[in-house]
C-alpha cells in the first residue's frame, strides 16, 4: 500500500494564524512498474488533485536506488563550478551557448545579492547522444567534462524512471495504443526534445533573506524528478490556495506534473504552483536541488487553458522567457 506523508505548518498573516495540513502520497516506483492496480489508482489520484507526489524509489531490501545514490556526487561536482570566478562561470552562460537555453549557467538575483539562487542546466540531446546534432554539440567546462559520465548515467537512469510513470498513465487511463495519442508517444527517445538536468544552489536560505529562494511559477514540461535533502519547497494546495511545505523524505524523490503533461492530459492533470522560501527557524547554506525535466518531443501539440494549439518548443521557448523574466524582478 502506498502511504501519505501530512505536513502541517504554521503561518501568520498580520494577527491571523493559518495552520493547513495537505497530504502529499507516497507511490512506490517497483509497484508502478509491476502494474499493482491499486499503486496505479493512486498515481492517477496525484495527478489529478495534487500534482505533487513522493516517489519512493527503494528497492525491496528498502536500500536507495543507485539513482539516488548518484545525486551527491554530482552536486559536489557542481558546487566546484559554483566556487569559481564570475566571469569564468559567464562564459558558459545559459543565454549566450547551445539552442533553447538548456546548456549552460544562470543566475537569478535575489535578497540583493547577484545570485538567489544559481544553476547549471545540462541537455539530454547532445549531451547523453541518442539525438545529434553536429551543429550545436554539447561542451562542458572543464570541472564538469570530468563528471560527464557521471550527468549521463544519472539523466539515463531518471529518463528510464519518467517513462515508466508517463507508460502507466496511459494504462491506468486506459489511452489507446495509436502511436498518436499515447503519452508516451509523445515522448519518443529518439525525438529531439528539451528534456535537461538542473542542478542548483540557494546560497543561503533564510528568514532573514526574505528574497531569496525561487518564485511561485509551475514547470514548463511534463514531469519533474526532483531530489533535495533540505527543506524549503513549498506547494500552493489547489483547493485552500495556502502554501504548505514539501519535506524530504528517505529514499525518495519528489515528482511533480508539468503545463504540458496537463495539456497532454486535456486537461485532466494538476500543473501545481510550488516555490522555494525560507523554513521557519532556519537557516540553509548552501542548499542543492537536483532536477530532471521530462518534456515532450519538440514537435508535440497541444492545446492550453484558452483553447490556443502548441507546439512543445515554442511552449518552452515562451515560458523560458517568462522564467527570466520574473528572475530579474527578484
Amino acid at each position: 500500500m502506498s502511504t501519505t506523508t501530512s505536513t502541517t505548518t504554521t503561518a501568520k498573516t498580520g494577527t491571523t494564524t493559518i495552520k493547513s495540513t495537505f497530504e502529499f502520497p507516497t507511490i512506490s516506483l517497483t509497484k508502478i512498474i509491476k502494474r499493482d492496480r491499486d499503486e496505479l489508482a493512486i498515481l492517477l489520484k496525484a495527478c489529478e488533485q495534487v500534482g505533487f507526489w513522493y516517489l519512493d524509489l527503494r528497492g525491496v531490501d528498502e536500500e536507495p536506488t543507485l539513482a539516488v545514490q548518484d545525486v551527491p556526487t554530482l552536486f559536489k561536482a557542481v558546487e566546484e563550478f559554483f566556487e569559481l570566478e564570475s566571469d569564468e562561470k559567464m562564459k558558459y552562460d545559459v543565454d549566450a551557448i547551445g539552442p533553447c537555453k538548456l546548456n549552460g549557467n544562470a543566475g537569478l538575483a535575489g535578497d540583493g545579492k547577484k545570485y538567489g539562487v544559481e544553476g547549471y542546466t545540462f541537455p539530454r540531446d547532445g549531451l547523453c547522444e541518442h539525438v545529434k546534432d553536429p551543429a550545436n554539440p554539447c561542451h562542458l567546462p572543464p570541472l564538469l567534462q570530468q563528471k560527464r559520465a557521471s550527468f549521463v548515467n544519472l539523466m539515463d537512469k531518471l529518463h528510464d524512471v519518467g517513462l515508466a510513470l508517463l507508460n502507466a498513465l496511459d494504462v491506468v487511463m486506459e489511452r489507446p495504443g495509436s502511436a498518436n495519442t499515447t503519452l508516451t508517444s509523445k515522448h519518443e527517445i529518439s525525438k529531439a526534445s528539451t528534456t535537461c538536468l538542473t542542478v542548483q544552489r540557494y546560497p543561503s536560505l533564510s528568514a532573514e533573506s526574505p528574497h531569496a529562494g525561487l518564485s511561485a511559477h509551475t514547470d514548463v514540461g511534463s514531469l519533474t524528478i526532483l531530489f533535495c535533502e533540505d527543506k524549503g519547497l513549498q506547494v500552493l494546495q489547489p483547493d485552500t490556495k495556502q502554501w504548505q511545505y514539501i519535506e524530504p523524505k528517505h529514499g525518495c524523490a519528489v515528482v511533480n506534473v508539468g503545463d504540458s503533461l496537463r495539456f497532454l492530459s486535456n486537461k485532466k492533470f494538476r500543473s501545481a504552483m510550488h516555490r522555494v522560501v525560507s523554513y521557519p527557524g532556519t537557516t540553509i547554506q548552501n542548499r542543492f536541488s537536483c532536477a530532471y525535466f521530462i518534456r515532450p518531443n519538440l514537435d508535440a501539440e497541444f492545446r492550453d487553458e484558452e483553447g490556443k494549439s502548441w507546439k512543445s518548443i515554442d511552449w518552452h521557448m515562451r515560458k523560458y522567457k517568462a522564467y527570466r523574466e520574473m528572475g530579474k524582478k527578484a
